[in-house]
C-alpha cells in the first residue's frame, strides 16, 4: 500500500429481491482470466523490513591520525546523529516511487595539536552529509523489472544553510535492469555512478536478494553492500556483511575537498519491539578506504592531493529506532 488508505466499497442491496430471481453469472469477471496483466512486486519473501523513518546514532572508538611530517594526533570523537526518511508517494502494481531524505552528522573531538600541523584545522567544524533520493520501481511484467535511483547529496564542514553552496553538491544514480524469477529470488544487472569510495565512479552493479529458506536469506547491492541473513521468525533477524560509505565533503576554510571513504564489515541485529517499530543494533570495523584532501571534487588527470591523512581502524556502532513498511 501507499501513504494514502484504501477505501473499502460496499455494494448497495436490493431489499426487494427474492431467493427466486435468477443471478446472470455473466455479468461477473473471470478470476483466472490470462488477459489480466499482472506485475512483479518489489521484494522478496522474508527480506529484512523496509525502514520508512529511522532515528540512530554512530559512534567510532578512538584512533590515531596521521599526517606526514607532523606526527600522530588522536581523535577521541567521532560519532553523529543520523537520520532517515523513506516516504512512497506512487504505490501502483506497475509502478512505485519513493521519495528519500537523510541527514548524517559526524562530529568530530581532536587532541592537542601539533603547531605545524595546519591541516587540522577543518575538522574543527565536523562533517556532514544532507541528502534527498528519488527511487522508481517499474515492473514490465510478472518477471522483468527496471529499478532506478537518483540521489543529491550537501556534503561538507557547514554548520547552517547559509554556510551552503554549489561546492557542496554531489549527484548520484543507479539503473538496474532485472528479473524476478519467483517470491524468493530477484537479481538485476546495471550501472551507477557513485561516491561511496570517497570520490566520483562510474561501475557496474549486481543487484541480488534472494531466500534460501525462512531462516536463511541474500540481500546484496554489489559492490556497495552486501548482508548474508538469519531470520528468527518474522520478529528478530540477524545480518552478517558489509556496507561501502562517503562522499566529497567539501572544506569551506581550505577551499578544497576531502574524499571520504570507509569500508566497514558488520554484525546488525534487528527485532520488533511493537507495532511497525524495529530496534537496530549495529557493530562493525571501520576500515580507511581514503581520507585525503584534493583541490577539485572529482579526480583529474596527474592530480596529485594536497594532504594525505593515515587513519586508525576503530570499532564502531550504530543504534537506531526505526518506523518500517507493513
Amino acid at each position: 500500500m501507499g501513504i494514502f488508505p484504501l477505501l473499502s466499497a460496499f455494494a448497495q442491496t436490493d431489499s426487494t429481491a427474492t431467493p427466486t430471481e435468477e443471478i446472470n453469472f455473466d455479468d461477473f469477471g473471470d478470476a483466472d482470466d490470462k488477459n489480466v496483466k499482472t506485475f512483479a512486486t518489489q521484494k522478496v519473501l522474508y527480506l529484512s523490513p523496509t525502514k520508512l523513518i529511522s532515528v540512530g546514532y554512530e559512534a567510532q572508538a578512538p584512533f590515531d591520525l596521521r599526517l606526514a611530517g607532523t606526527g600522530d594526533l588522536r581523535v577521541n570523537r567521532f560519532r553523529g546523529l543520523r537520520l532517515g526518511v523513506n516516504a512512497p508517494v506512487i504505490s501502483r502494481s506497475n509502478f512505485i516511487l519513493n521519495l528519500g531524505l537523510t541527514y548524517w552528522n559526524t562530529d568530530v573531538g581532536l587532541g592537542a595539536k601539533n603547531s605545524q600541523a595546519t591541516w587540522w584545522n577543518p575538522f574543527a567544524d565536523g562533517l556532514r552529509s544532507t541528502g534527498v533520493s528519488a527511487t522508481v520501481f517499474k515492473p514490465f511484467d510478472i518477471r522483468r523489472f527496471l529499478l532506478v535511483q537518483a540521489n543529491a547529496d550537501a556534503s561538507g564542514d557547514y554548520r547552517s544553510f547559509n554556510d551552503l553552496s554549489s561546492n557542496v553538491m554531489t549527484y548520484s544514480g543507479t539503473a538496474i535492469y532485472g528479473w524476478k524469477r519467483d517470491d524468493n529470488f530477484m537479481w538485476g544487472l546495471g550501472l551507477t555512478r557513485t561516491y561511496r569510495a570517497g570520490q566520483v565512479l562510474h561501475i557496474p552493479v549486481l543487484y541480488y536478494n534472494r531466500t534460501f529458506s525462512p531462516k536463511w536469506g541474500v540481500e546484496a547491492i554489489l559492490p556497495a553492500r552486501a548482508n548474508l541473513r538469519r531470520s528468527f521468525g518474522t520478529t528478530s533477524l540477524l545480518m552478517f556483511g558489509y556496507e561501502i560509505e562517503g562522499n566529497a565533503f567539501y572544506l569551506r576554510e581550505a577551499n578544497a575537498y576531502l574524499r571520504r571513504g570507509e569500508l566497514k564489515p558488520r554484525i546488525t541485529y534487528e527485532r520488533k519491539l511493537a507495532g511497525f517499530v524495529w530496534l537496530s543494533a549495529q557493530v562493525g570495523w571501520r576500515y580507511n578506504w581514503r581520507f585525503d584532501v584534493f583541490r577539485t571534487q572529482n579526480p583529474v588527470r596527474d592530480e596529485q592531493p594536497l594532504v594525505e591523512y593515515r587513519l586508525g581502524n576503530p570499532l564502531y556502532v550504530n543504534v537506531s529506532l526505526n518506523l518500517v513498511s507493513p
